[in-house]
């Protein structure tokens, strides 16, 4: 099993974990499905041929998340596949999902956690992007969506922390225990 491969069954474990907890975060922002379109999507990716595991989410999972979250797990896959620049890499992921999803921080969205992690990978460490992406996730919660299914819900969201900004911290999570246990 490459360690692509181990990322892959090792956050479909952490995902599978908290996905009730991820619909719940959705439930209150669009549809409540974010947890169950991860699983769905990363159950394939699990499942894949060597390098082909986020490819394979994004056919499983489908829709704009399976696509703007593929992007992420490429860089990441590329990254523990080939020894790929993992800054580098998710730089070239975020700046295709802020232009794919007109989306930028402050808008209550997975870039609000991915955006402070790429910068803080780029400088300090992954650790540094896990505390960063943290307390961008956290961040979510008193922000008013600009963008996606939540700025048509009362207040905007506010009051709710973003599903995706959570799924991007689990997804460096899982990244730092994946690399821990090599």
């Amino acid at each position: 099993m490459t360690v692509a491969q181990q990322y892959f069954t090792r956050l479909l474990a952490s995902i599978t974990a908290r996905k009730d907890e991820l619909n719940a975060l959705d439930a209150a922002l669009g549809d409540g499905d974010h947890g169950t379109t991860m699983v769905r999507g990363l159950t394939k990716a699990a499942q894949a041929e060597p390098g082909l595991g986020a490819k394979a989410f994004m056919r499983a999972s489908g829709g704009a998340a399976g696509t703007l979250f593929g992007l992420v797990l490429v860089a990441i896959e590329r990254h523990l596949d080939s020894g790929a620049d993992l800054a580098a890499e998710l730089a070239l992921a975020e700046a295709r999902i802020c232009d794919l999803g007109q989306v930028k921080p402050g808008d209550k969205s997975m870039i609000d956690a991915l955006t402070p992690a790429v910068a803080a990978l780029k400088s300090s460490g992954l650790d540094a992007a896990i505390e960063v992406a943290r307390h961008g996730c956290e961040a979510t919660i008193v922000l008013e969506a600009r963008r996606g299914r939540a700025q048509y819900v009362e207040g905007k969201g506010r009051g709710h922390q973003d599903p995706g900004a959570t799924s991007i911290v689990i997804l460096f999570e899982v990244l730092r225990q994946t690399q821990e246990n090599l």
